[in-house]
């Protein structure tokens, strides 16, 4: 076993649940994070079957199962409520779960001790010398170890100094996410329901503590501002004639509970450990939130680094390592971004068919969907 410690940048979800799989394997490591607190904010996740894979392996999942809420279908719709997919996810050996991603974020970094976490520091740079990597940081701090793992996120400076600051691809959608109290008395329990129209999306589901989690999308120009009238009125008229639950759900949300994003991914064409340098959940390969894997194949990252880290040194471990990750996440950032191509129509035309479409494959569509979440780690 190689006890030299790991460096780990960032603190986030997939730093964090790396650094829970990292002490699982009895390896040592080292957690740095910018934040001054170990935080996640404003969104919901949910965690399909190859995720909660990992938290069963982790010892966590009982604990998610505690704070977050059973989900058991996807449904797909038109923007006034017409099905045209359900998807029944309560056939795997594993449950999913619907999930704040702080209560999340929680679960994971309690279940390290505390000292492994370094904040306030934010990384510059790394240098490696012999067969060590030196990392250094704004502070003036610098530490050691025999590898490095970038877990920061979309723009990555471990990325950027490893592979060129190539900027992320902007996808041509503004989303919002909001948190409520309330529940639309039409809500289907243990549901993720979705509504497809115009070029605009919505969903919505449960989380733990009986918490609504929802989100839009829109075609939009990059860095667009929020209208004059507020983000809260502006939504209020963007679904002002969808399905009633949309607008009584925003109606419903503090303006200061709806966080807004633009979209971005990063084409799948290259490789991301060089050495004992490798990068890990957004830093590798940032997809679109359309079929909801980003924070599931961030754990699954986490718990297949650590397992190669406990076979063999850095190197060997992270050329494994992206071996057996390249492939599956390459699929899923391409399946996303095809998926929101879907949302791009906006012609009534063009819409009537996707929607024709969607119900006449309601099969295929169910069992690629299936397939995607009966992966195991």
């Amino acid at each position: 076993m190689h006890t030299a410690k790991k460096i780990i940048i960032g603190g986030g979800i997939g730093g964090a649940a790396t650094a829970v799989a990292l002490h699982r394997a009895g390896l040592d490591f080292r957690v740095y994070e910018r934040s001054l607190q170990l935080r996640e904010v404003g969104a919901g996740i949910a965690l399909w079957a190859n995720a909660t894979h990992i938290l069963k392996n982790l010892g966590l999942l009982d604990d998610a199962i505690q704070v977050g809420c059973l989900t058991t279908n996807y449904q797909f719709n038109s923007q006034r409520g017409k099905e045209l997919v359900n998807i029944a996810v309560n056939s795997f050996e594993l449950p999913v779960i619907g999930i704040h991603r702080a209560e999340l974020h929680q679960l994971l970094w309690r279940n390290v001790p505390r000292e492994k976490f370094i904040l306030g520091e934010t990384f510059e740079r790394f240098e490696r010398i012999g067969n060590q990597v030196c990392a250094y940081f704004k502070s003036g701090l610098s530490v050691t170890g025999d590898g490095l793992i970038g877990a920061d996120g979309l723009r990555s400076r471990v990325r950027a100094l490893l592979l060129g600051d190539q900027p992320p691809t902007y996808r041509n959608f503004k989303t919002w996410r909001g948190l409520t109290d309330y529940i639309p008395s039409r809500y289907r329990p243990g549901y993720v329901q979705e509504f497809l129209g115009r070029g605009q999306g919505f969903g919505f589901m449960m989380l733990g503590k009986e918490k609504m989690y929802w989100y839009a999308a829109a075609c939009a120009p990059e860095a667009q501002p929020d209208a004059a009238i507020g983000r809260k009125k502006e939504l209020e008229m963007m679904y002002q004639d969808w399905l009633p639950s949309i607008p009584e759900l925003i109606a419903a949300t503090e303006e200061a509970n709806i966080l807004t994003a633009d979209l971005y991914d990063r084409a799948p064409i290259q490789l991301w450990s060089q050495q004992n340098i490798t990068l890990l959940g957004d830093a590798a390969h940032p997809m679109l939130p359309t079929i909801g894997q980003g924070a599931c194949t961030a754990l699954e990252d986490a718990y297949v680094i650590a397992k190669c880290l406990q076979a063999s040194d850095p190197i060997t471990a992270f050329q494994h390592y992206e071996s057996l990750r390249f492939g599956r996440t390459k699929a899923i950032v391409l399946q996303s971004l095809r998926s929101s191509k879907m949302g791009e129509l906006t012609h009534p035309l063009a819409v009537g068919l996707r929607n024709t479409f969607m119900k006449v494959m309601s099969s295929p569509i169910s069992n690629s969907f299936r397939s995607l979440h009966a992966y195991r780690a």
